[in-house]
């Protein structure tokens, strides 16, 4: 479970900016049942947050961060060339300074009743400084790793403390890679403590965005290949109210025409595995059957029609696609990650998704929801606490300010959409009129004098 995360000069996101699901403490009682307790009394987590702000104003920038965050743990020594560049590499862009400087992910999570702190801050090339802090109780420095001393240190033995765990320890060190991190090295060699942390840490993220959707579609398909799996996902989809009675599971041969195309792809991706950065051949796959979804309908006379995916509304694929890393999400009490989750989806059925992961009964272990939405119905008191509404904004150079609804100090029983709309938390488009005027009178300057109603004018 994340407790806060940051990064720094990452795309839209210059200075350091941190997103905290740590509970704030209040005077009120507000909504006790969304929170995750925790082995510490003071410290309870929250299950949701919701990030808003105008289009390019960073939001997606922010989920982004924690995606590639995951990436970098899972394929730093796995995946990547041991001598080439680090792929996820991609800092702000509007300075000439922050192009050529390091960027910085940290995180505080809870594993096992423990709280972690993991960060580590990388350039185009290598791993500049890599830490981990066991910050339960007293500070206890697990590992620390820096370019300045081109070692990695384990103070007072709070990793190692035996002569065969420091051993095991060596032999890592020795593995690692300009490049890579120790804890995906240490992950590889099988450390106890490093892999746990490696695991929950690689796959704890589940972005979901408008690139992604078909490969989401995939997987909710695989994963419906389990009679279990399918009847819950079935069940949501009739709670949806989309028509649908039924699922059908089929496998798909792949044909001889599509397996052509495939070995092109394939061949065109190792010519250009320096784009890539794989530290490997990609081997010709032997091309396994697909799993395809065929979606029952009731039709005249009560008879159930088979349609494919494809003949489904945009709402129903898009909802569909979702449903498979969301069971999964509630199943390991991971972090779900949903960016624009207005997309196609009524607005109800989004205000059901956020009440899913709000709701102990429905989310027994603790998965979290971070999405990005610009539906302000969402702004409402009885379904979110203050502390779990974002914002972000572009400043005038282009970088992104990420803030919490906390910092105005709303009343619990404030119109929070209103006030949102109003302008009172900032974050929202200024649209200039002038721009209207200039797109209008362009080429004809006797229109140059065209006036805006105010927009409160009747």
């Amino acid at each position: 479970m994340i407790l806060k995360f940051s990064c720094r000069n990452f795309r839209s996101i210059r200075e350091k900016q941190e997103l905290s699901l740590v509970a704030t403490k209040t005077r009120t009682d507000e909504k006790p049942e969304v929170l995750i307790k925790t082995p510490a009394s003071d410290l309870q987590l929250l299950r949701c947050a919701a990030l808003y702000g105008p289009n390019a104003s960073g939001k997606s920038n922010v989920l982004d961060a924690l995606a590639s965050f995951g990436r970098f743990i899972s394929d730093s020594w796995r995946v990547w060339k041991p001598n080439g560049p680090i792929p996820e590499y991609d800092p702000f862009w509007l300075d000439h300074t922050s192009r050529q400087s390091d960027t910085e992910f940290e995180i505080t999570f809870l594993l096992d009743s423990e709280i972690f702190q993991y960060g580590f801050r990388f350039d185009r090339n290598r791993i500049l400084e890599e830490s981990l802090t066991n910050i339960t109780g007293v500070n206890k420095i697990l590992f620390h790793r820096s370019t300045e001393s081109d070692s990695i240190r384990f103070p007072n033995k709070n990793l190692g403390k035996t002569a065969d765990e420091r051993r095991h320890l060596d032999s890592i060190e020795r593995d690692v890679r300009p490049n890579s991190l120790f804890l995906s090295a240490a992950a590889q060699k099988a450390h106890p403590l490093l892999s746990s942390i490696y695991s929950r840490l690689s796959d704890d993220f589940k972005p979901i965005h408008l690139k992604n959707m078909q490969a989401r579609q995939r997987y909710t398909a695989s994963e419906c290949t389990d009679a279990k799996f399918k009847a819950r996902v079935v069940t949501l989809l009739r709670f949806a109210d989309s028509g649908i009675v039924d699922m059908e599971v089929f496998q798909h041969e792949i044909s001889d025409d599509e397996r052509r195309k495939l070995r092109a792809i394939i061949m065109a991706m190792q010519e250009a595995d320096s784009e890539k950065q794989l530290d490997r051949p990609i081997d010709e796959p032997d091309f396994p059957a697909v799993p395809e979804i065929r979606l029952a309908h009731r039709g005249e006379g009560g008879e159930k029609f088979l349609l494919a995916e494809s003949q489904q509304s945009d709402g129903t694929q898009a909802f569909l696609a979702m449903l498979g890393p969301i069971l999964d999400a509630l199943d390991t009490g991971s972090v779900l990650l949903i960016d624009e989750l207005e997309t196609s989806l009524h607005p109800k059925l989004q205000r059901e998704l956020v009440r899913i992961f709000n709701l102990p009964e429905l989310n027994p272990k603790g998965a979290q929801f971070i999405f990005t939405t610009h539906n302000t119905n969402l702004l409402d008191l009885e379904l979110l606490r203050r502390d779990q509404i974002w914002f972000t904004e572009k400043s005038a150079e282009g970088a992104t300010r990420l803030f919490p609804l906390t910092d105005y100090k709303p009343r619990t029983n404030q119109n929070i959409e209103a006030a949102y709309l109003g302008g009172r938390f900032g974050a929202i488009p200024f649209l200039d009129d002038e721009f209207l005027k200039e797109l209008l009178t362009t080429g004809d300057e006797t229109q140059s004098s065209l006036e805006f109603p105010a927009e409160n004018s009747k």
